[in-house]
């Protein structure tokens, strides 16, 4: 997958510049590596450089792991983790990248900050992740004897009957998608 830096570096400091409270924030990929991270200036960091990194690899290990359940409840629109030192949050832009962030502990309103400034960035750039969305993206992928559609995380017994649900079910809505 071709990485655009200039996309990835310029979204970084855009979420950056959202809110006062945001300390860092880094785009990462599913294997858990920093694509670019920009943290507010001034800034004493709490953790290291090979700790960012560390914790990356937890956080995406975390997430995939919360994927198992949104058939029934839902897309994860993003976690939140209130730490004594400061509050992090995991949003997944696609299945392939993340932004990660960290917020002032004091911070009350996370929630909109979230939610209604960084998702709408998310939201209108999200294409540029994807290149051409279906077509690159596999239809399904495995997990723990059972198929998932990449997209709605819908569960099946059969790669076959996974790809199929893909094709019929979500190539519609990528050719309407810019209507």
């Amino acid at each position: 997958m071709v990485v655009d830096y200039q996309l990835i570096n310029a979204l970084c400091e855009q979420i950056l510049g959202m809110d006062a409270s945001i300390r860092w924030a880094a785009i990462v990929n599913d294997n858990g590596v920093i694509l670019s991270s920009k943290q507010r200036p001034g800034l004493l960091p709490l953790l290291t450089q090979e700790e960012n990194e560390e914790y990356v690899l937890s956080a995406i290990s975390r997430h995939k792991t919360r994927t198992k359940f949104e058939t029934r409840i839902g897309k994860l629109r993003y976690a939140f983790g209130k730490y004594e030192g400061l509050n992090r949050a995991t949003i997944p832009i696609t299945i392939h990248h993340y932004i990660l962030l960290t917020i002032d502990k004091n911070e009350k309103n996370f929630d909109s900050i979230i939610m209604e400034k960084i998702l709408p960035l998310v939201e209108n750039n999200i294409n540029r992740f994807t290149d051409s969305a279906m077509e690159n993206l596999p239809a399904s992928e495995y997990e723990s004897g059972t198929f998932r559609c990449t997209v709605c995380a819908k569960e099946f017994a059969t790669k076959e009957d996974a790809d199929k649900h893909h094709h019929e079910t979500h190539k519609q809505e990528s050719v309407h998608a810019d209507e």
